[in-house]
């Protein structure tokens, strides 16, 4: 499929008129959170409620409760010196790096935590890689999107404020004064930059390192810093 068609598509089935952005919530145990909200953030509202309500349900065969409120994958890895802190899922073939944390989030199938990385309040779809040295809070890394090292998705606002959306149909008052971004199936993200709170980079879009962005970001687009 050529890229012009790819974009199309992605046009097409995002549903950007009532905020979505490009997520395949297949590609996620948390799907039941997008399915019943119009707007994807609005999924991280609930997350810790939908972690221990769904915990109890994982096979027991797969998962094991390594302590209250946490299941992890039999298959996932867990480095001696990570932190996990409930409630959370850490999904199949996942792996937790070195000096990393993950608190209240899930953790996709085949996902990376980097060393060094803190993961909070968040949820990773499945493949998503945080290279290391990452702070992501309160936000949504979709499939197969890249995280590079040292960049950070912080969720609040140095004056306090709710949080915004500025999508390209309108902007959306999230009446949150802590939440982060939406990063959407396979977007890029290049090292040492900070995508500030209520920023959503679309699918396969592309963040320079060192870059400072806000706002939406379109499909496939090289974002300037």
């Amino acid at each position: 499929m050529s890229k012009s068609s790819r974009l199309k598509e992605i046009l097409n089935q995002s549903n950007i008129e009532t905020g979505h952005a490009s997520l395949d919530t297949s590609r996620t145990l948390a799907k039941e959170l997008f399915t019943c909200r119009s707007r994807p953030w609005e999924a991280l509202y609930s997350l810790h409620e939908f972690i221990r309500n769904t915990g109890p349900s994982l096979p027991f065969d797969q998962y094991d409760e390594v302590s209250e409120n946490v299941w992890v994958h039999v298959s996932a890895y867990l480095a001696p010196t990570a932190k996990l802190h409930a409630p959370a899922i850490i999904c199949g073939g996942a792996r937790i790096s070195h000096a990393s944390l993950v608190a209240g989030s899930i953790v996709g199938a085949f996902s990376t935590v980097g060393e060094f990385t803190s993961l909070k309040n968040s949820i990773t779809f499945d493949r998503a890689r945080l290279f290391g040295h990452n702070d992501v809070s309160f936000s949504i890394m979709g499939y197969n999107c890249y995280i590079g090292s040292g960049s950070i998705l912080p969720s609040t606002r140095l004056d306090g404020a709710n949080i915004l959306f500025d999508m390209p149909e309108g902007v959306y008052i999230s009446g949150k004064t802590t939440l982060g971004s939406v990063i959407c199936d396979g977007a890029r993200i290049g090292a040492l930059c900070v995508i500030n709170p209520g920023s959503v980079i679309d699918s396969d879009a592309v963040i320079p390192p060192m870059s400072s962005i806000s706002g939406y970001v379109y499909p496939f687009t090289n974002a300037k810093r």
